[in-house]
């Protein structure tokens, strides 16, 4: 048998390198090719530009937006979001409804008594932290010592749960008298009323602030007394969400990633809130403690972040029927959806 030429085994295995070498240049090249595409494909993406109104002044009570503002969450869906205050004479449920902005915050039972032309997209609060308190030397211990009382409330919507709280005890509006309430709690201080209005993540810290510890107080919680109703939600208008499904999904995706961040990190959050103070108002320390007030009223470890629950809807339309504040053939089952709030695991 003859053996093969050395230079013919040689001539063969260039061949096979040259062979597997080339095809491995081909496959890289192709590799490149297709990420290049993607890359520009995605960098091709039309921007998107929307308005975020808040219901009040910047503050960690609106966190999660500045986180995903901040952290580029909303760039990574290709939206250029505006996120602009809240505060007097800049009222989300008008200049949404009107398409003057794209989206806004409000609490559930405010877009309840607006008419059907806005839809909530995410409920984030799911409890809006809304409290009653009187100094402990009034001796005010039960809502039935309300009787003859005076009461202070902030009349923006926040009287049905004092007005559901009242016949909830079987007591006449009548039998107490019911204030309009100031936003500086001087009412309080200054003993012009016996009951006052505060929220669980705002004026309620300012009077411990103040020298008032939960030992001098007398704290009523609408929500333990069974008259809680859901807080901050973010809604737009129906047209708005019908034209446009997939702007809001990668809106409400990316805010509620913001919130997911604010929940784990509320000191880092709360120092990125405070970048975006731009009147140098804000307190450190006040907002850390808002900031983890907030998120013991977001719940996320009983409901998933941003889920609109139909009991709470339904709990408001009974009440809100029964006072006449919307009429009894109105129904809140079109005022929300839940199309776009992620699925556990969804990424």
């Amino acid at each position: 048998m003859k053996k093969k030429h050395p230079t013919i085994l040689w001539l063969l295995f260039a061949v096979t390198a040259l062979i597997i070498f080339y095809s491995i240049i081909k496959t890289f090249v192709i590799y490149e090719k297709y990420n290049s595409a993607q890359k520009q494909s995605t960098e091709n993406l039309e921007v998107t530009e929307v308005t975020l109104r808040l219901q009040w002044h910047i503050q960690t009570q609106f966190a999660g937006y500045f986180v995903a503002l901040k952290k580029g969450y909303y760039d990574d869906v290709n939206l250029k979001v505006n996120i602009k205050e809240g505060g007097y004479g800049k009222n989300p449920l008008f200049t949404v409804k009107e398409g003057l902005e794209e989206f806004g915050t409000k609490w559930m039972a405010d877009l309840a008594t607006n008419d059907s032309s806005l839809i909530s997209l995410a409920n984030i609060v799911k409890d809006n932290g809304l409290f009653m308190v009187s100094k402990k030397d009034k001796n005010i211990q039960s809502v039935d010592d309300f009787k003859g009382k005076k009461v202070s409330i902030w009349f923006i919507g926040n009287e049905y749960q004092l007005f559901a709280l009242l016949d909830k005890n079987n007591i006449d509006q009548n039998q107490l008298e019911i204030i309009s309430q100031k936003w500086d709690m001087s009412q309080f201080y200054n003993n012009e009323v016996d009951v006052a209005a505060v929220m669980s993540y705002n004026e309620l810290l300012k009077i411990y602030q103040n020298g008032y510890s939960p030992q001098k107080l007398n704290i009523f919680k609408f929500k333990d007394l069974g008259v809680g109703f859901p807080g901050q939600n973010i809604f737009s208008s129906k047209e708005y969400y019908k034209k446009n499904p997939e702007i809001c999904r990668k809106f409400i995706k990316a805010s509620i990633r913001g919130w997911e961040f604010a929940i784990k990190h509320p000191e880092e959050t709360t120092r990125i809130i405070m970048n975006y103070d731009q009147e140098n108002i804000l307190d450190f320390d006040h907002q850390l403690l808002q900031m983890k007030e907030i998120i013991n009223l977001i719940q996320a470890n009983k409901y998933q972040i941003g889920i609109n629950l139909q009991k709470d809807y339904s709990f408001i339309e009974e009440l809100f029927k029964k006072y006449k504040i919307i009429d009894q053939t109105t129904t809140l089952k079109n005022r929300y959806t839940n199309d776009f709030i992620p699925k556990h695991g969804d990424k």
